[in-house]
């Protein structure tokens, strides 16, 4: 690869890499997030993100690829540990807390942008399947109640989002998301393993 070709390619990442934090800064404050408004952010022409996006749904099914592909990788790395099933379920518990930590606004704002039949494969693919492999493995073992796994993987999902997806409906704004954290992970750990499994 030549010098020209290299530097251009360098120029691309260094781009897309802003259009991502700037989009990510734009959500942060509830910014209307415009092809001119990101272009302006960037220090860039409206012509100029042309060349890399078609539109805006492109630009934002890009900078959901590039949040969304760190989770998948961390999520899939944890899901493949060779430790016990429940350790794999706290695991992606505190990913998905780390993530909000991150991102608090994020999955309220793409939720807006995407179809829901995107969302459900994208969620079905990245999270439900695996947990479904985790629930097998539990109930294998013995520590898990036994139950359709489908069921309880949606279900741990569900407990673990679904929290999030409320922040905003909240009459008080949750202060303290480590005690979230510890709510949930006694919940499932009363829905998920048998009583003798159950640490407290």
């Amino acid at each position: 690869m030549n010098l020209p070709t290299k530097r251009k390619e360098m120029m691309n990442r260094l781009l897309k890499g802003q259009v991502v934090k700037t989009v990510l800064a734009m959500i942060q404050e509830g910014t209307s997030i415009t092809m001119d408004q990101v272009a302006a952010r960037c220090g860039v022409s409206k012509g100029t993100l042309y060349n890399y996006f078609k539109n805006k749904k492109d630009l934002l099914n890009y900078v959901h690829e590039a949040v969304i592909t760190p989770i998948k990788k961390g999520s899939s790395k944890i899901f493949k540990k060779n430790i016990p099933p429940m350790e794999k379920i706290y695991a992606f518990v505190g990913n998905v807390f780390d993530f909000q930590r991150e991102y608090p606004l994020y999955f309220k704002f793409i939720q807006s942008q995407r179809s829901a039949a995107d969302a459900v494969t994208e969620r079905m693919d990245v999270v439900i399947i695996p947990l479904v492999n985790v629930c097998r493995e539990g109930m294998r073992q013995g520590q898990f109640m036994d139950a359709d796994p489908y069921v309880m993987a949606a279900m741990i999902f569900g407990s673990v989002v679904g929290p999030f997806e409320s922040l905003t409906y909240r009459d008080e704004p949750l202060q303290d998301l480590e005690k979230l954290k510890q709510e949930i992970v006694r919940f499932l750990d009363k829905c998920i393993l048998k009583e003798q499994e159950r640490s407290s």
